[in-house]
């Protein structure tokens, strides 16, 4: 009898273990021009100026938008209109013993972003990974740029660009790596995924502009 009435018991405190471990929060919404959406399981919830922003969560933003969300580690990540990502992983404690039990990864499936480090890269900035549609980045202590560009390479050539604006990241594709650790620096991919990154360069004005421009609220 004990058993019977035991066992939804179990059953109800591991859906909730699940759902909330589902529901951790990693980060807020700081700035938010436009519309924004959160997509998760359980639904899609819009976005708003000081709401949080959740782990496995699909976010998105529209025509037109911008976006800022502040991680709980104090880093912070910009995007741009029609951008789209996923916060996969943010594991902090600010008092956490170990640096190796802290990471952060987040993959940018669309648009454009900039990305600026925070108490996890700066403790072991290895435990910090975005994944892009061309390359895997290493973050070392960082503020970098990255997205979809109309400039960088040939016109009409569909690409992706990567710039340090401060510290260094590892730009990593299938067929070669590069590493940016001087300001302006940048490197570029098509989008076919065939390629190496472009040989190490500082960017145009054009190229910067371009960049600002799509992340400027």
């Amino acid at each position: 009898m004990l058993q019977r009435f035991l066992l939804p018991l179990i059953l109800a405190f591991v859906m909730l273990a699940g759902a909330a471990k589902a529901e951790e929060v990693a980060g807020t919404v700081l700035k938010l021009k436009g519309e924004a959406q959160a997509i998760s399981k359980s639904g899609t919830r819009p976005l708003e100026i000081g709401g949080s922003v959740m782990v496995d969560e699909a976010i998105k933003t529209g025509a037109g938008a911008r976006l800022a969300i502040e991680f709980r580690d104090g880093s912070n990540l910009f995007l741009g209109e029609e951008a789209h990502i996923i916060v996969d992983e943010l594991i902090y404690s600010p008092a956490a013993d170990k640096a190796e039990d802290q990471s952060q990864t987040v993959d940018v499936l669309r648009g454009v972003f900039r990305y600026v480090s925070g108490a996890i890269a700066q403790a072991r900035y290895e435990n910090v990974t975005f994944r892009t549609p061309v390359a895997t980045i290493g973050i070392r202590g960082t503020n970098f740029v990255g997205g979809e560009l109309q400039v960088g390479m040939s016109p009409g050539r569909p690409h992706y660009g990567f710039q340090i604006q401060d510290g260094a990241i590892e730009v990593t594709a299938p067929n070669g790596s590069v590493l940016l650790d001087e300001p302006g620096e940048g490197t570029f991919l098509p989008l076919t995924r065939l390629a190496a990154p472009t040989p190490v360069r500082q960017w145009t004005a054009e190229e910067a502009q371009e960049v600002e421009d799509a992340l400027a609220f």
